[in-house]
Formats: C-alpha cells, sequence, structure tokens
C-alpha cells in the first residue's frame, strides 16, 4: 500500500495504541463514586508522550494523528468529559455503597451508545450477602425514549417500531478492602427479537 495515510486497520491499531497509552489513571471521586477529577494532568500527558513517541518508527504518518489527540489530551475538561461517555467508565463509577442492606433499591446509570448518544438506564439493585462481602445485582429494562429513538432509526433502516434496552450489571464487593473488585456489564440494544447492539465489559 503506498498511500501516505494508514489503511483502516492500521489507523484502528493507532488510535487503540493512542487511546490506551492514556492509562493507567488516578482518578478522584467522591463516596458515592461520582467522578471529581483525575489526579495530576500534567503528568499523565508526559507518560502518554513518552509511551507513544516511538509510534512513528512503525506507522507511516502516524505523528499526523498523534499530535491530533495530544491536542485533545491537553484540553483536560473536554478530555474527560468525553472519557466519560465511554461505557468503560460509566461502569467503572458505578459504585452503589447502599445496596447490602438486605431489600432491593432503585439506582439509575447513564450509559452510552457509541455514535447515538446517552441513554438513561433506572433499575433496581439488589445483594446476597458473601463472606468476602457481597455480590451486587442490578437489571434494568427500558424502551429507548424518542430522542434516541430518532437516531436510531437514521443507522438502522429496516426497523420502525420501538427498540428496548436491557442492561444487568454484576459486581462482586470486597469488605475488608472496602471497594468492588469485579464487575461485568451486558447492555443489550433489540427491537424486542433480534439484537441490533451490544457490549459487554468485565473489570476484574
Amino acid at each position: 500500500d503506498d498511500s501516505s495515510f494508514p489503511s483502516e486497520n492500521k489507523f484502528m491499531e493507532i488510535l487503540y495504541i493512542l487511546e490506551q497509552s492514556s492509562y493507567p489513571l488516578e482518578i478522584k471521586v467522591d463516596e458515592k463514586g461520582s467522578f471529581l477529577g483525575v489526579a495530576d494532568h500534567q503528568k499523565n500527558i508526559e507518560n502518554w508522550k513518552l509511551k507513544t513517541a516511538v509510534l512513528q518508527e512503525k506507522y507511516q504518518n502516524a505523528e499526523v494523528f498523534r499530535n491530533q489527540y495530544l491536542s485533545a489530551l491537553e484540553d483536560e475538561a473536554v478530555f474527560y468529559k468525553n472519557k466519560l461517555k465511554e461505557p468503560f467508565w460509566n461502569l467503572l463509577l458505578f459504585a452503589p455503597y447502599y445496596v447490602d442492606n438486605g431489600g432491593e433499591n432503585h439506582e439509575s446509570i447513564i450509559w452510552n451508545i457509541k455514535g447515538i448518544g446517552d441513554i438513561e438506564c433506572p433499575g433496581v439493585i439488589n445483594a446476597e450477602q458473601r463472606e468476602y462481602g457481597f455480590n451486587a445485582f442490578f437489571t434494568s429494562v427500558i424502551k429507548v425514549p424518542d430522542t434516541i429513538q430518532e437516531e436510531l432509526d437514521k443507522k438502522y433502516l429496516y426497523y420502525a417500531g420501538q427498540y428496548q434496552v436491557k442492561l444487568s450489571i454484576e459486581m462482586e464487593y470486597n469488605s475488608r478492602k472496602k471497594q468492588y473488585s469485579k464487575k461485568k456489564a451486558d447492555f443489550i440494544l433489540s427491537d424486542g427479537e433480534k439484537t441490533v447492539y451490544r457490549e459487554t465489559i468485565t473489570m476484574t
């Protein structure tokens, strides 16, 4: 390939490396798990520069994409605002602290459907006691709101009916460490019968 820019597959490889190089991050949250900010963003930028410095040696014109990503990274407020739209971060910050009270509790989480938008998923969470703490289970089943329905109709032209979302989250809470040690989310968008979009995320 004599193109001056990477092929789509190479571009995705570059993007993946640029994205993965922005981790690990030390984040600050409140007692409810709400995002407050990132510790030492400037240090994160310098670490990212070191990790991605050799990209140009492996990929032709990678420096163009590296510079674009760096510009985005340097705008701290916008960069992390966009990060918070990623399902990984939604799951990371979903940390209800009261669910081991033996009953069902109403909870809600915002999920971002890539290229479509945010959708609020209200549901019920309950817990089962374990020796190490408890397991928590959250389930949300909703009809897609009109604003998201319109965006879906543009993308999935084959179907004009009502879309449905089912979001299931399983979490293990370690009482000794006072934190959730494992999380798994399964997000399914369907037309009632056929799955249109699905994401499964596991954090350990």
